[in-house]
């Protein structure tokens, strides 16, 4: 098996990047209520951007 870059340096970024400790947030709508809320966000209050409807940026 060929490898991309050895072995030795697996891990390499992830050792380096300072650890950020989980801040507390409150808890996300579950189930048909978060379904509502991405409803209201996408649909209802429409981002409008020069007159015309924001595009799905992360259209596949």
């Amino acid at each position: 098996m060929v490898f991309h870059g050895s072995l030795a340096r697996a891990g390499k970024v992830k050792s380096q990047t300072p650890k950020v400790d989980k801040t507390e947030k409150p808890k996300k709508p579950k189930g048909r209520a978060y379904k509502r809320l991405l409803y209201t966000r996408r649909f209802v209050n429409v981002t409008l951007v020069n007159g015309k409807r924001k595009a799905n940026s992360n259209a596949a």
